[in-house]
C-alpha cells in the first residue's frame, strides 16, 4: 500500500502591545511542521490600541483577511509595521533564528515560553522592553491554504460582478450622477486627534481619501493620480458631495475629479482628516482633468481641418485684396 504525506503547518496567530511606546499589532506566522521554518509572515502594526482589541482566536484566514484589510485601507503605521515584519523574519531566520525553539515550546503546550521569544525580539522595533505578546495556535494542511485561496478568489469574483451590476448603477441613480460617472470604493483617511467628526462633514469639505478598490480600475486611478508609491497606496484629495446616515453607519460620497467619485462606509465614531497640501505625500501630485467623451474627441479632431480651412480662406482673401489695390493704384497712374 502506498502512503502519501501532505505538508502541514503550525499557524501562530498573535497580538502584541507595547504601552510605553503606544505600539500595537497583529501577526500570523505559517511555520512548516517539518523544517520548523516560516513560509509566510503577515503583520500589521499601529499606534492605536483598537488593533490590539482583535480576537486572535478567530480562524487564521479571518485574521489574515483583517490584516490585509487594515493594510489596504492604510489604517496602520507604515514604519512600525515594516520594522516588526523585519524583526519577525529575523526571529524565524533559518539557521540563526528561534523557529525550532518556538515550535518545540508550542508542541509542549508552553505558549507563555513561546510568547517570550516574540517579546524578546519585539522589544527592539517597539522600543519597549515591557512589550506583551499573546498567542493562539492552529494546525492546518497545504490543502486548507489552497481551499481558502480558492474561496477568496470566488468571493472576489462575485463581489466584483455584484459591484458592477448592482452597486454602481444604484449609486448613480440614488445620487443622480452623470451617466458616464465612475464610482470607486474608497476609504476615508482618519485622524483620531485632529480630525473632524464624520457627522460634521458638509458638502464642499475637502478631505483626504484612499482609493481602496482592489480592481484594475482602482489601480488605474491610483496610478493616474500618482497615489501608488512603492506598492503603498497614498492619500489623495477629494471633495465631499453628500453624507447620509443609516443607523450608526455613515455613507460619504466624494468627488475625486470630474466624473470620478468615491463612496465610503464608516461608523459614526470616526474622525476624518481634512486635506492639507503640505501633507500630500505623493511624489507626483496630479489632479484628474475633465475627460472628453467619444463625441467630443471626434468633434475636436474634426475641428482641426476646419480651423485650417478658415485660416487659409482669410489669407487668400487678404492677398486678393492687396492685388486689387495695386491694380487700382496703377490704373489711376498715381
Amino acid at each position: 500500500m502506498e502512503f502519501t504525506t501532505e505538508t502541514n503547518y503550525l499557524v501562530i496567530k498573535g497580538r502584541f502591545k507595547a504601552t510605553a511606546s503606544s505600539s500595537y499589532g497583529l501577526f500570523v506566522v505559517f511555520l512548516d511542521n517539518i523544517t520548523k521554518n516560516s513560509d509566510k509572515i503577515d503583520v500589521v502594526a499601529s499606534h492605536f490600541s483598537t488593533v490590539y482589541d482583535s480576537n486572535i482566536s478567530m480562524p487564521w484566514s479571518e485574521l489574515q483577511d483583517m490584516i490585509t484589510k487594515l493594510r489596504w485601507k492604510g489604517e496602520y503605521a507604515t514604519s512600525l509595521t515594516h520594522d516588526v515584519q523585519a524583526t519577525l523574519e529575523d526571529l524565524f531566520q533559518p539557521g540563526t533564528g528561534r523557529g525550532p525553539d518556538i515550535w518545540s515550546a508550542i508542541k509542549k503546550g508552553t505558549l507563555n515560553k513561546a510568547a517570550n521569544f516574540f517579546e524578546e525580539f519585539l522589544a527592539r522595533p517597539t522600543g519597549d522592553k515591557g512589550v506583551k505578546v499573546e498567542l493562539s495556535i492552529e494546525t492546518i494542511t497545504k490543502s486548507d491554504i489552497e481551499n481558502v485561496k480558492r474561496m477568496r478568489e470566488e468571493r472576489d469574483m462575485v463581489s466584483a460582478l455584484t459591484s458592477q451590476t448592482n452597486q454602481q448603477p444604484s449609486a448613480k441613480e440614488e445620487q443622480k450622477l452623470e451617466e458616464s460617472a465612475v464610482v470607486l470604493d474608497v476609504s476615508l483617511v482618519l485622524s483620531p486627534i485632529s480630525g473632524v467628526p464624520i457627522y460634521e462633514l458638509k458638502e464642499g469639505t475637502k478631505i483626504f481619501i484612499k482609493i481602496t478598490e482592489q480592481t484594475s480600475r482602482g489601480q488605474y486611478f491610483n496610478d493616474l493620480l500618482g497615489a501608488s508609491v512603492d506598492g503603498e497606496i497614498m492619500p489623495v484629495p477629494a471633495t465631499v458631495q453628500k453624507v447620509s446616515k443609516e443607523g450608526k453607519i455613515y455613507t460619504v460620497l466624494v468627488e475625486i475629479g470630474p466624473g470620478i467619485y468615491g463612496k465610503s462606509l464608516d461608523e459614526d465614531t470616526v474622525k476624518v482628516k481634512l486635506y492639507d497640501s503640505n501633507q500630500d505625500k505623493r511624489k507626483n501630485k496630479k489632479t484628474i482633468e475633465p475627460m472628453l467623451t467619444p463625441n467630443e474627441t471626434v468633434a475636436e479632431s474634426n475641428s482641426i481641418p476646419s480651423q485650417a480651412g478658415s485660416f487659409l480662406f482669410w489669407v487668400m482673401g487678404g492677398i486678393g485684396l492687396l492685388i486689387l489695390m495695386i491694380l487700382v493704384y496703377l490704373g489711376l497712374g498715381l
